[in-house]
């Protein structure tokens, strides 16, 4: 695993991911709540929606921590863009 060179929105979303999971937990096991709301419901639901939207945005979003991956990210962005380089001059 390479930490050193991962991308900063790589570590917003885990880190969101952690917070909206460990706020789902303490709901659900201990009913303790991390951002307060005065009715139960509206809180469980708000937590629900957070959580289901941060997981989809976590797992949509290329993650990468290994050094493969990293250097895959590499290639990836330098084909794309000679790809749009050729793209303008056919054009």
């Amino acid at each position: 695993m390479n930490f050193k060179n991962v991308d900063k929105s790589v570590w917003a979303r885990v880190i969101a991911l952690f917070l909206v999971l460990a706020n789902q937990i303490s709901v659900s096991f201990f009913e303790f709540k991390l951002l307060p709301f005065a009715d139960e419901e509206i809180y469980e639901g708000v937590s629900i929606v957070v959580t289901t939207l941060v997981a989809f945005w976590t797992s949509w979003k290329n993650n990468s921590f290994t050094d493969e991956a990293q250097e895959a990210d590499v290639y990836l962005k330098e084909y794309k863009a000679n790809k749009k380089f050729n793209k303008k001059l056919e054009g």
